[in-house]
């Protein structure tokens, strides 16, 4: 690929990369586009990578992270970009449908630790529709008791926004079931995402009333840990749990 190339849709640009530039945990792979220091090759992907439990890496399968200096959001699609877009851009979108998925992982977009956030958070999209229809009920079932104990905030403004839209739905009606689905799919994403950040490494809870109160916290790691174990070395929020209660 030449680096002259200002943009590069991103379905031609995966289809070109032939090298692996080297391999992360559960057997995926990495390349890069831009030159990255160890530091941040271990920040962006080797480390939250190693973090994933093997069990939700499974799901996924064949995985090969492309990490690329910006994604353009353009009329014809998205495109690899090799500078700043004037235009709106991604932290990350992902190719799949065939023998491995591709994530496409913007590496100048954020900070190093931000852009390892980001790639967990496109993570827990990719093993979402491979979750099992017992593990979604379960998840339900917890946030229906977390709207009927009252319980304020959420994990992030996204899930925050979803769960406003269903307590102003009136209950029984079709919108209160379909602003609930759609607050489901944000809730236990986001959550998957912050379940995996605290076991790649420790995490200052917040609080306040647009926050998660730490009991349905720790709740909703449980569960998570339940469907998806830590791995052999790995806590899940001990220490920071332990000292909020």
């Amino acid at each position: 690929m030449k680096a002259q190339v200002e943009n590069v849709p991103v379905d031609e640009y995966a289809a070109g990369i032939q090298p692996v530039l080297s391999h992360v945990a559960h057997g995926w792979e990495l390349h890069s586009a831009v030159l990255l220091t160890p530091a941040e090759e271990r920040t962006m992907v080797r480390e939250p990578a190693q973090a994933i439990p093997d069990a939700l890496a499974a799901r996924i399968g064949p995985l090969r992270i492309l990490a690329v200096p910006f994604i353009a959001c353009c009329k014809s699609g998205d495109s690899v970009s090799f500078t700043k877009p004037e235009a709106e851009t991604h932290s990350a979108v992902w190719l799949d449908g065939g023998p491995r998925t591709d994530l496409i992982l913007a590496s100048r977009e954020f900070d190093a630790h931000d852009t390892g956030f980001e790639f967990l958070a496109t993570v827990a999209q990719l093993v979402l529709p491979k979750m099992t229809s017992q593990e979604i009920d379960a998840y339900s079932e917890l946030l229906n008791d977390e709207l009927q104990q009252g319980v304020k905030g959420e994990i992030d403004q996204d899930a925050l926004d979803a769960k406003e839209a269903v307590l102003k739905a009136r209950e029984g009606s079709a919108q209160r079931e379909k602003t609930f689905l759609a607050y489901r799919e944000s809730s236990l994403v986001s959550t998957l995402a912050e379940y995996m950040h605290g076991l790649w490494h420790d995490v200052q809870i917040r609080v306040g009333p647009e926050h998660l109160p730490v009991p349905q916290l720790r709740r909703r790691m449980t569960l998570l840990a339940g469907f998806f174990p830590p791995n052999s070395g790995y806590e899940l929020f001990a220490r920071e749990v332990a000292k909020d209660e």
